[in-house]
């Protein structure tokens, strides 16, 4: 038997396709401060955020404040909506109800 001794018991459910985006999902969310971006936007919900309103949360520059922000949204965690000049961010409703779902 090449690779082992044991057949599988099991077979992945995820395909690699699946896995990938949930990986990107994970990895979104795998920083304290885009944790702590959900938290506020979470207790918001279903109210969207200004983008000046969640600066002064955080101790870092409105440059890194972006970037974290772009990653959440590209990772289709949250939404954003431009109101004028400024820009509001939100929960999606559905956007971890696959990992959530994965998970249990």
């Amino acid at each position: 038997m090449a690779g082992g001794c044991c057949e599988p018991l099991v077979e992945p459910d995820l395909g690699a396709a699946d896995s990938l985006a949930m990986a990107g999902k994970f990895k979104a969310l795998a920083d304290p401060t885009r944790l702590r971006i959900i938290d506020a936007l979470r207790k918001a919900a279903p109210e969207a955020i200004c983008q000046c309103e969640l600066a002064p949360l955080f101790a870092i520059s409105q440059q890194a404040l972006s970037r974290h922000l772009r990653v959440l949204v590209a990772a289709g965690v949250i939404g954003s909506e431009r109101r004028g000049l400024w820009t509001y961010y939100f929960i999606l409703a559905d956007g971890l109800r696959e990992a959530r779902s994965w998970l249990t």
